[in-house]
C-alpha cells in the first residue's frame, strides 16, 4: 500500500520522464526492479560499496542518470532517470532519501510476517502428523526458509540411558551425520545440551575451537557429512520441555549470502520450541498406543492431553492470525478474554499501559508498582493485594532476551485451569512477537528521525530549514529548545534499548505531541521543543525535573539531562543542541544527575571550553601551599573551603569546624601567609574564590 503511494508520487513528479526504481538487499545479490515508468532500455545496475557518510551517490551517463541511496550495509535503492540533463537539487535528493526509506521498512515488516507465517505452518505441521521424523523435517525446513544465511540444519535428541545425543532429522547433510554420537558436554552441541544455553559462532576458527573436545570418530563423520571447508558460521539452541533439556537444534552456514545474527538465534529458539512440542506429541502418542489395551482410564487422559494440544494449536493459530492482521494489543486482549470466558488483563511494560483500558472495581496495583515487581520476577507467580478487601491475582511475566515486555494479570475469582494456563502461555509467545515487531518499527522510526534532526543541525540554508520544519509539523517562527538525556551506566544493550523505549513512552505522555521531535539512539534521548514564548521553557524544565527524578528512583538507573536556552527560529536549533550538549557534559563530569539548564550554569559556562588540565593547574597553583604535610595536619585546606562556603562568617565557620574563634583567626592568618594573598584585597579574594570554585567543580579529585 505504501509502495503504491510512493510509485504514484514519483509518477506525478516525473510525469513526462521515463524512470525505473530498483531495490537491492545484499543477501539477494542482485537489484530487484520495483517500478518502471515510460520506455527505457534495461541496464545492469552497478552495486556500489556502502558509504557510511554519504547518503546517496549520483552517476550520470550519456542517456540517463542513476541515483543510488544508501540505507545500511545491506540495503540500497537505485533510481534511474532517462533524461541525463535533469539534475535534482540537494533538497530533492534528501526528500527522495526519506521517501525511499519506506521500501526497506516494508521489506523488514514483510520479513517479520514471513517469520510469523512460518511459525504458524510449523504449529500446524505438529497437529497434521504424529510421525516424529516427518514433523522434525518440516520444522528444520521451515527454519532454514526464514533464516536466509543458513544452508543446513539438524536436530539431535538426548538418550538418557547412553548419555549421548543422536541425530533425528537433518537437512543439507549426507547419511554420515547419522553415525554421530555426541556425549553430554562434548563439543558444541553437547555443551549446549548440558548447559541449556544457545550459542552462535561467526567464523570457522571459532567453530573448530568449540569442537576441540569432539572425539576423533565424531569429527571424521561430521567432516564427511558435508563440505566442512566451506563452513562459515553456526547457531545451536537447546530443545526444552518444562525447562528440562531433551535435545539440540543446529543450523550451519556454508555458501549462503549474509551472516547469521542474534535475531536468527532467537528465531531458531522459536522453532526449537516447536520441535520440542512435536517431540512431546510423538512421545505422548507412542505412550498412548503402548498402554491402550492395558488401562482405559490412561487412554482417556492421553486423549484429553491431545485435545489440549489441539486446543493449544487452535489458540495459537487464532492469536497469530490476529497479529498477522495487525490487530492492536487492545483487540488481542479482548479476544483473549472472549476465548477464556474470564477477565484477563495485560500490562505493557514497554509503554506502561494496561489492556483492556477500563475501570477496575477491586483492589489493584498501579502500573509503576507492576513495573517494579517485573524487575525481579521472571516466572509466573501469585500476588495478594489488601486494600479494605483482599484480592488475589495470577501473574504471568513475558520476557525476551532478558527484557521484560510485560505480564498477564488474571483475577483469581475462580481456580485457574490448566487449559487457561496453556492459553496464556500461547498468547504470551504471540504478544512477544507483536511487541517485538512494534519495538523494531519504533527503532526504525527513531533512526529516520535522527537523520532528519541531523539535517536540521547541519543545514545552514534558511529556506531549506523552514521546508524541513514545515514537513515535520513545526512552527518555524517558534522558540526552540533542545533537551538531551543520557544513561551512562549500563551493561546489557538489550535491556538498555527497552529502558530507552520505556523512557520515551513516559515522556511522550507528559509533553505536547505537536511541535515536538523526540527520538532515542543507543543510550541517549534527544528532544526538540517548540514554544510560543521562552517562559514556557521554565514550566517544561520544572516538569522534567520532577519526571526524571521519579523515573530515576523507580528504574534505579542514573539519568543525566542537559537543557538548552530558548531561541527563536529554525536557524537556532544547532545552537540549542550545542548548549544542551555542554550542559549534559557538565553534569556527567560532575557526576550529578537531574536536569542542568544551560542558562543556570552561571560562571561555569566560562570554563566549559577550557581544557580540564589547565583549570586544575590554575586551582592547584593557588592551593598548593595548603597541601604540605604541616598544613594538612592543621586542616588548612578544609578550613579555607568551609570559610568560603559560609561567606567568610567567623561564627558559622568555627561552629561547623568545631574550633574556637581564636583558633579560626589563627588558621585564616596562616592561610593568607601561605597563599601570600589577602582576604580583604578584592583581587586576591577573587583568586581564592575562583580557585576554590574550580577545584570543587572541575577537578577530577573526588
Amino acid at each position: 500500500m505504501i509502495k503504491q503511494q510512493l510509485f504514484t508520487l514519483l509518477q506525478n513528479k516525473f510525469n513526462h520522464i521515463s524512470f525505473k526504481l530498483y531495490y537491492f538487499k545484499k543477501t539477494n545479490q542482485r537489484a530487484q526492479l520495483l517500478y518502471s515508468h515510460g520506455d527505457m532500455t534495461d541496464i545492469d545496475i552497478p552495486l556500489l560499496a556502502y558509504h557510511s557518510v554519504k547518503k546517496y551517490h549520483v552517476q550520470p551517463s550519456t542517456n540517463h542518470i542513476l541515483y543510488t541511496f544508501f540505507y545500511s550495509e545491506n540495503d540500497q535503492v537505485h533510481f534511474q532517470l532517462s533524461n541525463s540533463a535533469i539534475h535534482l537539487s540537494r533538497f530533492e535528493l534528501d526528500e527522495l532519501y526519506i521517501l525511499f526509506s519506506v521500501v526497506g521498512l516494508e521489506n523488514k515488516i514483510c520479513a517479520k510476517e514471513i517469520e510469523l507465517t512460518s511459525m504458524i505452518e510449523s504449529t500446524l505441521s505438529i497437529t497434521a502428523s504424529l510421525k516424529l521424523d516427518e514433523v522434525l523435517d518440516k520444522i528444520v525446513n521451515q527454519a532454514l526458509s526464514v533464516i536466509p544465511a543458513a544452508d543446513a540444519g539438524y536436530v539431535q535428541l538426548a538418550n538418557d540411558r547412553t548419555k549421548d545425543l543422536t541425530v533425528k532429522s537433518a537437512i543439507g547433510f549426507n547419511n554420515k551425520l547419522q553415525a554421530i554420537r555426541v556425549k553430554f558436554g562434548e563439543s558444541i552441541t553437547g555443551r549446549v545440551y548440558r548447559d541449556g544455553n544457545p550459542v552462535i559462532y561467526y567464523s570457522k576458527s571459532e567453530i573448530y575451537e568449540g569442537m576441540e573436545t569432539l572425539s576423533k570418530r565424531n569429527f571424521t563423520n561430521i567432516q564427511n557429512a558435508s563440505d566442512h571447508s566451506k563452513l562459515r558460521s553456526l547457531i545451536s539452541v537447546p530443545l526444552k520441555l518444562d525447562n528440562e533439556p531433551i535435545g539440540v537444534m543446529t543450523v550451519h552456514q556454508y555458501e549462503a549470502e549474509g551472516k547469521l545474527t542474534e535475531d536468527d538465534l532467537r528465531l531458531l529458539e522459536g522453532f526449537g520450541a516447536q520441535a520440542a512440542i512435536a517431540i512431546q506429541n510423538a512421545r505422548l502418542y507412542q505412550e498412548k498406543n503402548a498402554q491402550l489395551e492395558e488401562i482405559t482410564e490412561l487412554t482417556k487422559r492421553l486423549e484429553e492431553k491431545n485435545r489440549l494440544l489441539l486446543r493449544r494449536a487452535e489458540i495459537h493459530e487464532n492469536l497469530t492470525r490476529l497479529s498477522l492482521q495487525n490487530k492492536s494489543v487492545e483487540y488481542i486482549i479482548r479476544e483473549l478474554n472472549r476465548m477464556m470466558g474470564s477477565e484477563v488483563f495485560f500490562f505493557d511494560n514497554l509503554d506502561s499501559e494496561l489492556f483492556p483500558k477500563k475501570t477496575i472495581h477491586y483492589p489493584y496495583l498501579s502500573n509503576d508498582e507492576f513495573a517494579e515487581i517485573l524487575r525481579s520476577k521472571t516466572k509466573p507467580f501469585y500476588i495478594d493485594i489488601n486494600d479494605e478487601k483482599e484480592m488475589k491475582y495470577y501473574v504471568y511475566p513475558i520476557l525476551t532476551d532478558r527484557v521484560s515486555l510485560g505480564c498477564f494479570i488474571i483475577p483469581f475469582l475462580k481456580p485457574i485451569s490448566s487449559q487457561d494456563k496453556m492459553t496464556i502461555e500461547q498468547a504470551s509467545s504471540v504478544l512477544a512477537l507483536e511487541l517485538t515487531k512494534q519495538k523494531t518499527q519504533a527503532e526504525v522510526y527513531y533512526k529516520k528521525t535522527k537523520e532528519v534532526f541531523n539535517d536540521l543541525l547541519n543545514n545552514k540554508d534558511s529556506v531549506v530549514l523552514e521546508e524541513i520544519g514545515e514537513a515535520l509539523g513545526l512552527n518555524t517562527n517558534s522558540y526552540f529548545s533542545v533537551l538531551l538525556l543520557e544513561i551512562v551506566s549500563y551493561t546489557d544493550l538489550q535491556i538498555l534499548e527497552a529502558v530507552i523505549h520505556r523512557l520515551i513512552s513516559r515522556i511522550k505522555r507528559r509533553i505536547p505531541e505537536k511541535g515536538t521531535l523526540i527520538y532515542g539512539f543507543h543510550n541517549k534521548v534527544t528532544i526538540l521543543f517548540s514554544t510560543n514564548h521562552p517562559s514556557e521553557l521554565d514550566e517544561l524544565a520544572s516538569m522534567f525535573d520532577s519526571l526524571l527524578l521519579k523515573w530515576g528512583n523507580q528504574e534505579n538507573i542514573p539519568l543525566y539531562a542537559g537543557l538548552s536556552s530558548s531561541y527563536k527560529g529554525m536557524h537556532a536549533i544547532s545552537k540549542c543542541y550545542d548548549e544542551a550538549k555542554k550542559s549534559l557534559a557538565f553534569l556527567i563530569t560532575r557526576h550529578k544527575t537531574g536536569v542542568m539548564n544551560y542558562k543556570k550554569m552561571g560562571i561555569n559556562r566560562l570554563f566549559l571550553a577550557q581544557p580540564s588540565p589547565e583549570i586544575e593547574q590554575f586551582a592547584n597553583d593557588i592551593l598548593a601551599p595548603l597541601r604540605s604535610e604541616r598544613a594538612q595536619s592543621n586542616d588548612l585546606e578544609k578550613t579555607l573551603f568551609t570559610y568560603i562556603r559560609l561567606n567568610k562568617s567567623i561564627i558559622e565557620t568555627s561552629e561547623r569546624l568545631h574550633v574556637h574563634k581564636n583558633t579560626l583567626y589563627h588558621r585564616i592568618k596562616k592561610i593568607e601567609e601561605l597563599l601570600q594573598l589577602d582576604f580583604n584585597d578584592p583581587d586576591d579574594y577573587l583568586q581564592i574564590l575562583l580557585a576554590c570554585h574550580l577545584h570543587e567543580n572541575f577537578s577530577n579529585n573526588e
